[in-house]
């Protein structure tokens, strides 16, 4: 039999030859199988993470004397001093706890706001105009990615003590790189939005800052904030950059391992852990709130061209 079956002038595929039900049974039961093993280890994985969080918040609420006697058992009297205590100890260069929670604020979001701002605008004219040139800017993208961030510390320090931004809120400028994470996002966003939005601009004689201000980056503000989340939990949590070149200004996380390099012979485990948990509410507490926007908005896009 043929693959087709004329009838008339019609013309209709014919009846694909039915599948062997053993055949089908094993893929079937392979399929669960498989299923079952990447639950397991996805579970396992999230045991792990689940449970050290639950150290972590367990320990906050010991004594000093009990987290020595106990230090894997729950506590046997909740001590919610421990966070009071931690916003008194915990001072680094003169900032409490809550100068900390402030640098942190306008160090990430401050930050995070500037590198997405920043590759917008490189994403779309890389990915929207053709220039000499615009595949290199592409592939130092990708590379720059692929440098260790360790490995670029003492260049940074040195041309940020020249730029006389070192130590100082001015740092926040270096944020405004425009590569990196953010911009491959904001590529394949613009890559594959339609030009036709563009050419309706032009000809009611809009410019091409107008098109992008008006009309390009309203429709990419949904990947915009994802990513502004992202890194903004991102900068959060770094330590390294704050400690290095923000001595003056630290941040909670950056203020917690100072705090504890500072006090190792002595320190309070119960009030550090206390600290850390502060510290790790805000970064939850967007996570949870946010999750959607974040998993999803990562494929909005306009007409696929």
């Amino acid at each position: 039999m043929t693959n087709q079956e004329v009838i008339g002038k019609e013309v209709l595929p014919a009846t694909p030859p039915e599948e062997n039900p053993q055949k089908s049974k094993k893929k079937s039961v392979g399929f669960l199988v498989a299923k079952i093993i990447v639950f397991v280890i996805f579970l396992l994985y999230a045991f792990t993470l689940f449970y050290a969080m639950l150290w972590a918040l367990g320990t906050s609420l010991k004594s000093q004397n009990e987290y020595y006697d106990n230090i894997n058992g729950f506590p046997r009297a909740w001590r919610f001093a421990n966070y009071a205590d931690a916003f008194k100890a915990v001072s680094v260069n003169g900032n409490n706890m809550i100068l900390m929670f402030l640098n942190s604020v306008w160090y990430s979001c401050g930050g995070a706001a500037l590198g997405v701002i920043a590759s917008a605008v490189v994403a779309y004219v890389v990915s929207k105009y053709r220039f000499p040139g615009r595949g290199f800017l592409y592939g130092l993208a990708l590379v720059t990615m692929m440098i260790p961030i360790v490995g670029s510390f003492p260049s940074q320090y040195k041309v940020y003590k020249a730029l006389m931004i070192l130590d100082s809120p001015a740092l926040l400028i270096t944020k405004a790189a425009g590569f990196g994470f953010n911009f491959v996002v904001l590529y394949s966003f613009f890559k594959t939005l339609s030009w036709t939005y563009a050419e309706a601009g032009f000809v009611d004689g809009a410019s091409h800052l107008r098109i992008f201000l008006q009309i390009m980056l309203p429709m990419s503000l949904p990947v915009m904030g994802s990513l502004f989340l992202v890194s903004t939990i991102g900068l959060w949590n770094n330590y390294m950059e704050p400690v290095l070149f923000l001595q003056s200004y630290p941040t909670l996380t950056s203020g917690l391992y100072i705090f504890q390099l500072e006090t190792s012979r002595e320190v309070n485990y119960p009030v550090l852990f206390a600290g850390l948990i502060t510290s790790v509410i805000p970064v939850v507490v967007l996570f949870v709130f946010f999750q959607k926007t974040i998993m999803e908005s990562m494929s909005v896009g306009g007409i696929k061209g």
